[in-house]
C-alpha cells in the first residue's frame, strides 16, 4: 500500500510542478506538456543531444510560409499524435504565441487535416527544403543536427 501512495503522491507532485490543473486539463497548455515537451522541454528549446531545435527564433519564421507550415504539421511527433486536428491546431497556435515572435499566422483545424493529408516523404529533407527557402528571403532559423 506505501508503494502505492509514494506513487500517486510522485504522479502528483509532478502534474503539480508542471502547473497541470484540473481547469487547464483539457487546455493547449496542457496538452502541448503531454505531447510536446518530452522533446521540446517546458522552455521549448529543445535538446542539442537529441537533435531537437529550439522554437525561440525559428518555429515563427518557420510558419510564414506554405512549406514551413506543412513541415510543421509533419514533425514526427505531430503526424503520429493523436489529437484531433482542432486540438492540434490550438497546440500549435500555443506553441506560435509562446516562441513564434508575433509571426505566423493562426492554425485552423480545416488546415491541419488538409496539411496532415499531404505526402511530404523524408521529413528531414523536406525540413532542408524549408531552410533553403527561408535563408532565400534572409532568414536563418535554428541548426539542425540531422544529417
Amino acid at each position: 500500500m506505501k508503494r502505492r501512495q509514494l506513487s500517486l503522491f510522485w504522479l502528483v507532485a509532478a502534474l503539480s510542478a508542471l502547473a497541470v490543473t484540473p481547469a487547464a486539463a483539457g487546455s493547449a497548455r496542457a496538452d502541448y506538456i503531454l505531447h510536446c515537451s518530452g522533446c521540446h522541454g517546458m522552455a521549448g528549446l529543445g535538446t542539442i543531444e537529441g537533435g531537437i531545435p529550439p522554437f525561440p527564433d525559428s518555429v515563427g519564421h518557420i510558419a510564414t510560409t506554405e512549406t514551413g507550415r506543412t513541415y510543421l504539421l509533419h514533425v514526427p511527433g505531430v503526424i503520429s499524435t493523436d489529437m484531433s486536428d482542432a486540438d492540434l491546431a490550438e497546440v500549435l497556435n500555443f506553441i506560435l504565441d509562446a516562441w513564434g515572435g508575433g509571426e505566423g499566422a493562426p492554425f485552423t483545424a480545416d488546415e491541419v487535416t488538409r496539411r496532415r493529408a499531404m505526402p511530404i516523404g523524408d521529413v528531414v529533407i523536406y525540413r532542408r527544403q524549408v531552410v533553403d527557402e527561408l535563408r532565400a528571403a534572409g532568414t536563418e532559423i535554428a541548426e539542425y543536427p540531422w544529417p
